[in-house]
């Protein structure tokens, strides 16, 4: 793995910066060696090339900035989940590919700011300060998470220069837009499960006012874990339904949207790894998983289910994923050409 570290001109204008946020998915948990399965893809193995050109590297951007924990740097992979956040690992989340393709859209240098702790409810951990107190709760945990997102993305942005040599204070910076991957936490809160609509809600609207940028776009990733016929479980229909609320309310229309990301999960896979929702199809006691299919799971998954398997192939079309809705909203408002 290489990463560029050579500081790029900035691009032209304010930097448009993007927050990504949510828990250990947005941070990512995809080894950077399960990123070559997706050559083996039958409709998106084109995509290889784009993020291993000559087939060896994998791709960074200098006209792309990331700061993840201590590290500020340009993109490139390492910025996923890791045990040292004072340096890169060899973990991708969606932040390599959204990063790649906002880097390829916009004339303008990109700075993405990515704050994912795992293990964390919207429930409680990020709850907004305009959701109120949920019952029993300590006052020191609800929103504690809420406040270090808040902290942090200040800290960035108070010191651009220091982080990012090459940054322009005169063409100064605009806050674009918002992404947030989360909710596994929240699947063990029944209460939690049924408000996180209208906590989504609050937590649009108070990000939104706290960092003084109203016309802020947002995506949703839905969450995903075991796949599209996962929801024929209730607690995570809850949650999906409670992402997909956003895309019903009245001033979210055209600057916010929740898009799916089960269906981005590797059907293989998922035939493998979550059999018990695919058992009318094949029994793994009548029909062991062969040699073959071992290899197969080998280089497609590097972490469990609760991570999406660590499937590199599906965190760089979750970006893309993002990536696109991204720029559909800001071009709805005309924010790019």
């Amino acid at each position: 793995m290489a990463l560029a570290q050579a500081w790029g001109a900035a691009g032209k204008g304010p930097v448009k910066v993007f927050i990504l946020a949510g828990q250990s998915n947005m941070d990512g948990q995809a080894n950077v060696s399960t990123i070559d399965f997706l050559g083996e893809d039958k409709e998106h193995g084109y995509l290889l090339k784009t993020f291993k050109p000559d087939g060896k590297t994998l791709v960074t951007r200098d006209d792309v900035w990331v700061a993840s924990g201590s590290v500020c740097g340009n993109l490139g992979p390492g910025y996923g989940g890791r045990k040292n956040y004072d340096k890169l690992g060899s973990n991708i989340g969606p932040e390599y590919a959204f990063g790649y393709f906002m880097g390829e859209a916009l004339e303008e240098q990109v700075l993405l700011i990515k704050y994912g702790p795992g293990g964390q409810s919207l429930y409680v951990n990020f709850r907004p300060p305009s959701a109120g107190m949920p019952k029993g709760a300590k006052p020191e945990d609800v929103g504690n998470h809420y406040r270090a997102l808040v902290s942090y993305v200040h800290d960035i942005l108070d010191n651009l220069k220091k982080r990012f040599p090459s940054y322009d204070e005169k063409a100064g910076y605009e806050i674009a837009g918002f992404v947030w991957f989360q909710g596994y936490n929240d699947l063990f809160d029944e209460t939690g499960r049924k408000e996180y609509g209208a906590n989504l809600v609050h937590l649009i609207q108070d990000l939104r006012k706290e960092f003084k940028a109203p016309e802020m776009k947002v995506v949703v990733g839905v969450m995903g874990v075991n796949g599209p016929r996962n929801e024929s479980n209730p607690k995570q229909k809850d949650v999906r339904d409670g992402q997909r609320f956003v895309n019903t309310v009245p001033e979210f229309k055209g600057n916010v949207k929740a898009i799916e990301s089960a269906p981005l999960l590797h059907p293989k896979v998922l035939e493998l790894k979550a059999n018990w929702l695919y058992e009318k199809e094949r029994n793994l006691k009548e029909h062991p998983i062969t040699a073959e299919e071992q290899a197969l799971l080998a280089r497609a998954t590097s972490n469990l289910g609760f991570h999406y398997f660590g499937e590199g192939r599906f965190f760089i079309l979750l970006g893309k994923a993002f990536a696109e809705t991204m720029l559909e909203l800001l071009k709805k408002q005309g924010a790019v050409p």
